[in-house]
Order: structure tokens, then sequence, then C-alpha cells
């Protein structure tokens, strides 16, 4: 029961990382193990038969696919999602295709692991903001819930006390403030780097949250900040040997 993590999809756009001719690696996983996307999974979006293709794609890979939100989601479709409950927090499950689940934001969850520990303790909080909304249309390519609401920090911290602030990882889309210089490209520094809600709340999570290693999309790189933050973008990383490589297994 195997973990692994990579950043964003879009789609159709970046899955193709997830092929076996990229990724030999996915031809032996089972149903038990699971891969987690770190946001901007991306579909369904308009229903074209390209993402039906797709989603029935992944779908029929041989491991779980979980993800949490990005900033480029279609919202209005995950709305109307059943919400259910599954590895001690709230899932959705795609009704056509039951092996690919949303963990939604704010939730504790503890996942099958591997064989030497029975679960791994996830802690989710989806969502970033769009730098490029002004060019976006509202309610289609564009929702303004790509932020979290005060509800959402306000159960994320309730679960977050039940668990006594110690989780093995989280997986969230975008970062905490204090790490954006470490993932943003220089021109983007050049014209300041630009903060909001849920960057400045993760810099509080990351001063009261015991955790061994925290992933993240959303910025296109691979780096690793420091040895208990990794930016995802094309890798696809195996939560096991990560920490096992750490010392911190």
């Amino acid at each position: 029961m195997a973990i692994w993590v990579t950043g964003d999809i879009h789609g159709g756009i970046d899955i193709a990382k997830l092929s076996y001719r990229r990724w030999p690696q996915g031809r032996l996983l089972t149903r038990e193990d699971s891969v987690i996307i770190a946001g901007d999974f991306g579909m369904p979006w308009s229903g074209s038969n390209d993402e039906l293709y797709w989603l029935d794609w992944l779908n029929n890979r041989p491991w779980t696919t979980l993800y949490v939100d990005g900033n480029h989601e279609c919202y209005s479709y995950l709305e109307d999602l059943p919400v259910t409950e599954r590895w001690g927090g709230k899932v959705q499950v795609y009704p056509e295709y039951p092996n690919i689940i949303r963990l939604m934001r704010g939730q504790v969850f503890d996942l099958p692991a591997e064989a030497a520990r029975s679960t791994r303790r996830v802690f989710t909080m989806g969502g970033a903001n769009s730098h490029d909304k002004e060019w976006r249309t509202p309610g289609w390519s564009w929702f303004p819930e790509e932020l979290p609401s005060w509800d959402e920090y306000a159960e994320a911290e309730r679960n977050l006390a039940a668990a006594d602030w110690q989780v093995d990882l989280v997986i969230s889309h975008c970062c905490a403030t204090r790490w954006l210089p470490a993932v943003l490209p220089a021109d983007s520094l050049a014209e300041g780097i630009t903060t909001d809600a849920l960057t400045t709340w993760f810099d509080d999570i990351e001063d009261r949250l015991s955790f061994r290693m925290w992933f993240f999309g959303h910025y296109h790189t691979d780096v690793m900040p420091d040895t208990r933050h990794r930016a995802l973008y094309r890798d696809i990383v195996s939560v096991n040997e990560l920490l096992a490589e750490s010392g911190r297994a």
C-alpha cells in the first residue's frame, strides 16, 4: 500500500506523466495504492470527448487517484458532487469514475500505507489564488471558490486540533508565504511577491503543526525548499521512499 504524489495535471494537458512509458513504476501498483495529485486536477470541465477519454483512462489505471483541488477546477461541477466519508475525512467520489476521489479541504485522513505502518495521517487543504483571473471568465474559467471560505479554515483547524496538531503529510496546492521566494520564477519575484489569505494562513499553520513532509503543486516547478517541503510538477515521488531517505519514515 504505497502513496505517491505528483503535481498539477490540468486535465489532459499534463496527464501523460502518469503513462507507463514515462512512469513505469505505475505498472506495479494496485488499487490499494494511492497517487495523489496536488491540485489543478481540472476534470471534468466542458465535458468534451477528450476529457471523457482521460477520465476513463485514469479511472482504469491500476491505482486509486486522489487529489486536492487547485485554482483551476470547475467548481460548479464539484459543488454538485455528493460528499461522503472515507479514511476518516470528507471526500467526493466521481460517480462514473469511482477510482478518482477528491480529498476535500481541511480534512485529516488516515490513508493506507506500506506494510510497516498501517496508515499515514494526511492533512489536505486545496485551493489557491489565480493571478490571471482578470483574463478569465467568472463562472466558467474562474471561480471565487478557488480560495477557501472562512468556514473551511475553521473546519480545518477543528480537525487539526482533534488530531493534536500532528500529521505525517500535508497535501496542498499552494504553499505558505515563507516559501514563495524559493518556488516563484525570477520575473515574478522582480514584480514583488503576492500573498493572499491562504498563503498567510499556511504560514500560521506551519508554526503550529507537527508534520514529516509537506507537498504542494501550483508553481510548475520541482524543487525542495528544505528537507520537509517539496514543490511538485512533473516529478512523481514515493512518500515511503522519500521519508525513508530523510530518516523520518
